[in-house]
């Protein structure tokens, strides 16, 4: 399954092409492989992208810079100084063009998300850790109240991958193919049913302009690892789960990948 992810993160260092003022009527132009000259970049030379600085050891990236994809592109450069916790020698790998726009954005590791360089398959990998989805079920309404169900899947990790990005007809959104987790990753299932009332008016009552509720029943259930949907929907009649039964179609449409086949 593709996952489209908006990134917001800013690149710091800027390997490009720089225009410098030579004489009146002569402008010089350093070009992003180190050369420069008089004439002004070819769209090849001119080109620029998001270039992951990654750990040759462990494959974690570290960070995401601009650079010159004619100078950069090949993969086999390395970085010349210590990057956000990268020691020199660190390869710099493409993630991305720059979009229709000229921005570039990328892909690292921080707080909430670990992003890993593999080699081997010239593919980044992203691991989210407890990541929660949720859908809500209308099971009644009226003018003055309305009664809805909140389902919602947490668990303990989301794994995906992606190749180099091209954003140039693009804004610059990833694009990932959620893979398979390990087998120990966790997962909760929790059902939330709540009765919403509004002062009766002409419109269709909502919990956007509910003045008060109530919580009518709340269900959960828990997994240690992953499961096939039969294992799913057998601990849910188990349990007596009913809520969580009757949207258990929703329910594994959720757990996505998590669910063994």
């Amino acid at each position: 399954m593709k996952k489209i992810l908006n990134i917001l993160l800013l690149t710091i260092t800027t390997l490009g092409f720089l225009v410098s003022p030579v004489q009146a009527n002569e402008i010089t132009y350093y070009y992003g492989d180190g050369t420069s000259g008089t004439t002004p970049p070819t769209p090849a030379q001119a080109a620029v992208g998001g270039f992951a600085v990654v750990n040759p050891e462990t494959g974690v990236v570290h960070g995401v810079i601009t650079g010159s994809i004619e100078y950069f592109g090949g993969n086999n450069r390395t970085i010349g100084a210590e990057y956000m916790g990268c020691s020199a020698g660190c390869l710099i790998v493409q993630q991305s063009t720059a979009t229709q726009n000229g921005n570039v954005v990328g892909f690292s590791t921080n707080e909430n998300i670990e992003v890993r360089y593999d080699e081997n398959r010239n593919v980044f990998k992203v691991a989210e850790s407890n990541t929660t989805q949720s859908q809500t079920v209308i099971e009644s309404s009226s003018n003055t109240s309305v009664i809805e169900t909140e389902f919602s899947v947490l668990r303990s990790g989301r794994y995906y991958e992606f190749g180099v990005q091209d954003f140039r007809n693009s804004n610059g959104q990833f694009q990932m193919n959620e893979i398979a987790p390990p087998q120990n990753t966790s997962a909760q299932i929790s059902a939330t049913t709540k009765e919403f009332v509004c002062e009766e008016s002409s419109i269709i009552c909502s919990k956007r302009i509910s003045n008060n509720s109530t919580t009518l029943n709340e269900e959960v259930t828990s997994f240690s690892g992953r499961k096939t949907s039969e294992q799913v929907q057998a601990q849910v009649v188990a349990e007596a789960k009913v809520k969580i039964r009757e949207q258990i179609s929703l329910i594994l449409s959720m757990l996505e990948r998590w669910i063994i086949e």
